[in-house]
């Protein structure tokens, strides 16, 4: 009985010790240091950081060919994949694997180059998504909406509301400053400008006010009813027109360069 026993409990001593070694191995295999040639320069992370989201291509690490010392080639822009990195390390710090997340490009310029990059490491599901307002909008080339332009009698109606893009001779955006009395009506009765901020991130949405100069030189007489909504969609600004709360109020329009930023 006593060899029983103590037969019993090597075995049971070897088993922890197995479970031990174990657990120590995958530890250290999590924190494992992964050196990874993309495209010529030598980038560093964890096993921890590449595998966070499973079943995505750069998590199978061992699909990926090596380079001559060993370490994984990607053939991917570097500067591109070090944004991406940084974003996946800081949800493997936070512990966010969720559906939600979305990597964000580093320049709506790069927007392309960066979900092909997106798609090539199996990270497709996690891009941007395109407000339906960019490619859901009215375009308008009304060259009378320009600042500038003489007195009218047009007016923001029903019929002007709504998503809207400015292009060629009605130039690219609504005015953000107040205009100058009595010489820029926009072909309208009295000037609409725009008291807020146009987004600079890409597929964000900046919300502001509609104000139409008064008779007497004050710059936001009235206000339209609804708020105005601008939408950054890389290349060009949308603008969710407001009814005028009058005619015949009109917003003025000009020629402004995108933000670079993002």
């Amino acid at each position: 009985m006593f060899f029983l026993i103590l037969t019993l409990i090597v075995i049971l001593n070897t088993n922890v010790g197995f479970c031990e070694s174990e657990v120590n191995w995958n530890r250290t295999e999590y924190n494992k240091v992964i050196y990874l040639n993309v495209a010529g320069e030598l980038i560093s992370t964890t096993y921890s950081t590449l595998t966070y989201v499973p079943n995505t291509k750069l998590s199978f690490l061992n699909h990926w060919p090596r380079d001559h010392k060993g370490y994984i080639f990607l053939d991917l822009p570097p500067d591109l994949f070090k944004h991406f990195l940084h974003q996946l390390r800081r949800w493997s710090i936070h512990g966010n694997r969720s559906v939600s997340i979305v990597f964000e490009p580093p320049s709506w310029t790069v927007k392309d180059e960066f979900n092909e990059m997106l798609t090539a490491l199996g990270f497709q599901k996690y891009q941007q998504i395109v407000p339906i307002q960019c490619f859901k909008y009215k375009r308008v080339d009304d060259f009378s909406r320009r600042e500038g332009s003489g007195i009218g009698r047009s007016c923001d109606t029903n019929k002007t509301a709504g998503w809207t893009r400015f292009v060629d001779q009605a130039g690219t955006a609504i005015i953000n400053h107040i205009p100058e009395s009595g010489l820029r009506l926009c072909g309208g009765g009295s000037p609409g400008w725009l008291f807020g901020v146009y987004p600079s991130i890409l597929y964000s949405t900046t919300i502001g006010t509609m104000c139409y100069v008064g008779p007497t030189g004050i710059p936001c007489a009235r206000i339209a009813a609804k708020t105005v909504q601008v939408t950054h969609c890389g290349s060009y600004f949308v603008f969710d027109m407001p009814v005028a709360p009058e005619c015949p109020l009109r917003a003025c329009t000009i020629d402004r360069p995108m933000t670079q930023n993002k």
